[in-house]
């Protein structure tokens, strides 16, 4: 499986130059990257280098602002407490309908390494039933009493575009955690699916997961004042006071409501739990206060950067595969931390925010520069290129440096091109990539962002 992933990877940064031109594949997995050096790695070096980096750059009102604009104007998140009102019989059908078609049109594979055929997808197509869609919609409740993947089609089978390249499944589209409310619209025939809004995107998710409650109920977990963020890297969730049954764990950026106690240890919040018959069970559970924040962190440079270094070499996982993040995720779990609501894909990111530079990608790279010293704001600017985000964290002689989740990157040394597969959050300049076929960082640069 790792050579098949390696030669995945080689195809997608492959250096461009004459047939006669060596190729190389390494992995990166403990090399420096180029240009970085080691007082990088850690949220204190970038820091040091802003001049206020404790000022507020959106206050908890413009927060506010901030996410109703991404949901009422540019309609790339959803407000969950609003969802029913935007679906219907006709957009439900036409969103599914083009779901499978655009796959069965495709050259897919499963796990075995054999091509997805027609009756792969007639049989998905019988099991989502959309002639049972009524007119009217009548959306249930509930929120995940577990992590769960979100699918593009209701199974667990792979697709991938490459024969045997099980690291990238075509149907991954995210992963959630506990406490993330749905809003749920369809389920399969065989009852094992539903298919559910949730804040960023809609899915597939397994029904045994989902705690379904009243609207009511609904609402008042959603509404409450009192609430902690997850603010480390995973937080473990257990179910007693002296953290020994565990239940499960979190990443970056889940809310839960809680209640006050006297514990200095502690923080006693509500998690949705799932009891035998499906319904919700508001349970009592426990996470570490060192884990958490009460409220969101105050939008400040500072607490970006130290929130983004929390994450620095996490593995990088498709989609959120295996309870990781994919380079979106990472910035979406990031801002999150501070109340920022963000879209769950690259493209849609780019949407949000105040834009300081839009290009066609190529030959700028001077306008770039300029554009990114003069006016991006460590920790509160992104850059997109196409597949890819990355968050700005400043400038160090006067080259500008990034952190992002990033699979790897391709290098051209003298006659011969090496492919780095690096996997993980990584800290590095935008010359990363440099003579590669792709080019550089900064060449591949389209769209550059303020959050604010």
């Amino acid at each position: 499986m790792r050579k098949i992933y390696c030669l995945f990877i080689f195809c997608l940064l492959l250096t461009s130059g004459c047939c006669n031109v060596q190729q190389r594949i390494n992995l990166a997995g403990s090399v420096s990257i180029p240009n970085t050096i080691r007082e990088m790695k850690t949220a204190g070096f970038w820091i040091a280098k802003i001049k206020d980096p404790d000022r507020i750059i959106l206050d908890a009102k413009a927060v506010e602002e901030f996410n109703r604009k991404v949901e009422r104007e540019l309609n790339l998140i959803i407000n969950p407490l609003t969802e029913p009102a935007r679906h219907n019989e006709k957009t439900i059908k036409n969103d599914l309908q083009k779901e499978i078609e655009s796959f069965s049109k495709g050259k897919f594979y499963t796990a075995n390494g054999k091509a997805a055929d027609k009756s792969f997808y007639e049989a998905i197509r019988q099991n989502i039933n959309l002639p049972r869609i009524k007119n009217q919609i009548n959306a249930r409740f509930g929120f995940l009493s577990h992590y769960d993947n979100q699918r593009l089609l209701p199974t667990d089978e792979l697709l991938t575009r490459e024969e045997g390249d099980v690291e990238f499944d075509e149907l991954q589209n995210s992963s959630l955690d506990v406490g993330t409310p749905l809003v749920i619209l369809h389920e399969t025939n065989d009852g094992l699916w539903a298919y559910a809004q949730a804040p960023s995107s809609c899915g597939w998710f397994k029904k045994e997961k989902i705690a379904f409650c009243s609207e009511a109920e609904f609402k008042e977990l959603l509404s409450s004042k009192n609430f902690v963020v997850a603010t480390q890297a995973k937080t473990d969730i257990f179910l007693d006071e002296n953290l020994t049954k565990y239940y499960d764990y979190v990443r970056m950026g889940a809310k839960f409501a809680f209640n006050e106690t006297a514990s200095p240890q502690v923080f006693e919040i509500i998690i949705p739990s799932r009891m035998e018959d499906g319904k919700l069970l508001a349970q009592k559970a426990y996470i570490r206060k060192q884990d958490a924040n009460i409220g969101y962190l105050s939008y400040t440079p500072r607490n970006i950067i130290e929130q983004a270094f929390k994450l620095l070499n996490s593995p990088y996982g498709w989609g959120g595969a295996n309870g990781e993040q994919d380079c979106s995720s990472y910035i979406q779990e990031v801002f999150t931390t501070v109340g920022i609501s963000l879209p769950r894909n690259s493209s849609a990111q780019a949407k949000t925010g105040t834009a300081l530079g839009n290009f066609k990608g190529g030959s700028e790279t001077e306008e770039k520069l300029k554009v990114i010293r003069q006016e991006a704001i460590p920790g509160a600017t992104i850059l997109q290129m196409k597949g890819h985000i990355v968050l700005y964290i400043g400038m160090y002689k006067n080259a500008p440096y990034i952190i992002h989740e990033t699979h790897g990157y391709g290098q051209r040394i003298n006659s011969e091109n090496i492919s780095w597969i690096v996997n993980r959050v990584i800290v590095s300049d935008l010359a990363l990539g440099e003579g590669s076929k792709k080019g550089s960082l900064i060449s591949r640069i389209i769209n550059i962002r303020a959050i604010k």
